[in-house]
């Protein structure tokens, strides 16, 4: 039980549950905005970050999720200038021009550019003509909350030998999960108004703005968890509070919020288990949000519970140079669906940055799960599956020096057909609920960029606002290039 004090005591005037990165965020955003809130993240693991950290492992610079950052993550980019830590961005080398697409059992390369495009395998010659009548294709009469899913837009916009297997494994690639079950307008909002804004994808090309003069891809020289580390550190000692489960949410005569704890198994006991607040951020999947509001708001929790995630792991493969016969000097490859493989992709981690893996060896971050398969309980089960996909197509012989799985469960969130009016919804129920806010990848985007976002964003709301063609929003996986909070 609470101590009476504690909840007699003055109330902060932030209370962030979950310390990942968008908790994190919330906090410092808070705190940068008024230098003497009294602000507190609880996070139930053992370390602030959630799915976002680096580890070292044997010589080896191993990423649990995002491992980049895109060159026009433009929010994303000037956090780290805000925070001080771009002095540590290393640009990646020329192989991450080059990207390959498992079709029929062989790595082919991934056109970048319309010629290439034309001239790909992995588009059927029918196909190809198809996509010259892209500019003359009605634009569709939809509204903020169309449903269409991404591969139907495709499909419309430039046919369906587009679907497979390009739109299928930029999709994997991103969200693990299926194009033709996630809806266009919530995973690619950017893409979608394009076409409202020009009619058409091609002509959009001509409104192009100049890229930013910066590299195409970067990374921290520390990883991404130096991000994080940046962020905990930025703030008061008191103000992050680790192995605190949250277990109880009450909203008060005065309108102030009380949020009862419990200290986890291990870890020494605060100085307090219960706490008031004036604003209340949970930064938690929304799965994991849901049964705490349930008590407060039954219609609010269901919309949060019914977001669905589809599991994945992260599996690092370390392995002498000699060992591999295949081509690595490249960003890596994807696997459609159509290859039925439970494996997502790989990256060639050390071939864009070559300080992660010790001299003469490589760095490779295998993906597998999505909604191809449900993940076994045991990691090591996990990380035998993905060398055993991953050994075969770049020749790899004998045992890897490193060979580790970080699954991550429920996983990433997958924007179904109808999640933009869910966020409606949801928008509509907070407004009863003055000083609540939901932060995180479960609603409006899955990238490191689109924390930095919408910890910037003014809105108390978690649906997104429409996104122009200056607007940053496209999407990286924490599997892939640049990602999740």
């Amino acid at each position: 039980m609470a101590r009476s004090a504690d909840v007699a005591a003055a109330p902060h005037d932030l209370v962030v549950v979950g310390g990942g990165l968008a908790g994190l965020l919330a906090a410092w955003r808070a705190r940068r905005a008024d230098p003497t809130a009294r602000v507190v993240v609880l996070e139930s693991a053992a370390a602030p970050g959630g799915v976002v950290a680096s580890e070292r492992h044997d010589g080896f610079l191993v990423e649990r999720a995002a491992s980049s950052i895109r060159r026009g993550a433009a929010a994303i980019h000037a956090l780290i200038e805000e925070l001080g830590l771009a002095p540590e961005l290393c640009a990646a080398g020329p192989a991450a021009a080059r990207r390959f697409v498992l079709h029929r059992g062989r790595l082919c390369a991934a056109p970048s550019g319309p010629l290439s495009l034309l001239a790909t395998p992995l588009i059927a010659p029918l196909a190809k003509l198809r996509l010259l009548r892209e500019p003359f294709v009605a634009r569709r009469a939809g509204g903020p909350h169309d449903d269409e899913t991404l591969a139907r837009f495709i499909e419309r916009r430039f046919g369906r030998g587009m679907v497979a297997p390009l739109l299928d494994a930029v999709v994997t690639g991103i969200f693990a999960g299926d194009p033709e079950r996630l809806e266009a307008r919530s995973v690619f909002p950017r893409m979608v108004a394009l076409e409202e804004r020009h009619g058409s994808l091609v002509r959009s090309l001509l409104h192009r703005e100049a890229p930013p003069p910066r590299p195409l891809l970067a990374a921290l020289r520390g990883g991404t968890g130096a991000l994080v580390a940046k962020l905990a550190a930025a703030l008061p000692p008191d103000a992050l509070r680790c192995g605190v489960r949250v277990t109880r949410l009450a909203r008060a005569a005065d309108g102030t919020w009380q949020i009862d704890g419990e200290q986890r198994p291990g870890f020494a006991a605060p100085e307090r288990l219960s706490w008031r607040a004036r604003q209340l951020c949970l930064a938690l999947p929304a799965w994991e949000a849901a049964p705490l509001l349930a008590p407060l708001d039954g219609a609010l929790a269901a919309e949060l519970a019914a977001i669905a995630a589809a599991n994945v792991a992260v599996v690092a493969i370390g392995v002498r140079r000699e060992q591999i016969g295949a081509d690595v000097d490249a960003l890596g490859f994807l696997v459609p669906k159509g290859e039925r493989r439970p494996l997502l992709g790989v990256l060639h981690e050390s071939a864009l940055f070559p300080e992660r893996a010790p001299a003469g060896h490589v760095l490779l971050r295998a993906m597998v799960g999505g909604e191809r398969l449900a993940l076994p309980d045991d990691p090591d089960a996990i990380a035998q599956l993905a060398f055993e996909q991953v050994a075969p197509l770049l020749r790899i012989d004998g045992t890897p020096r490193l060979l580790a799985a970080f699954p991550h469960r429920p996983g990433i969130p997958q924007y179904r057909p109808g999640h933009a009016a869910r966020l409606a919804r949801i928008d509509a129920r907070l407004a009863e609920w003055p000083g609540l806010l939901l932060r995180g990848w479960s609603y409006r985007g899955i990238a490191l960029d689109d924390r930095a976002r919408e910890a910037s964003a003014p809105s108390t709301t978690i649906a997104s606002p429409p996104v122009n063609a200056a607007g940053s929003a496209a999407r990286r996986s924490p599997t892939a290039s640049s990602s999740r909070p």
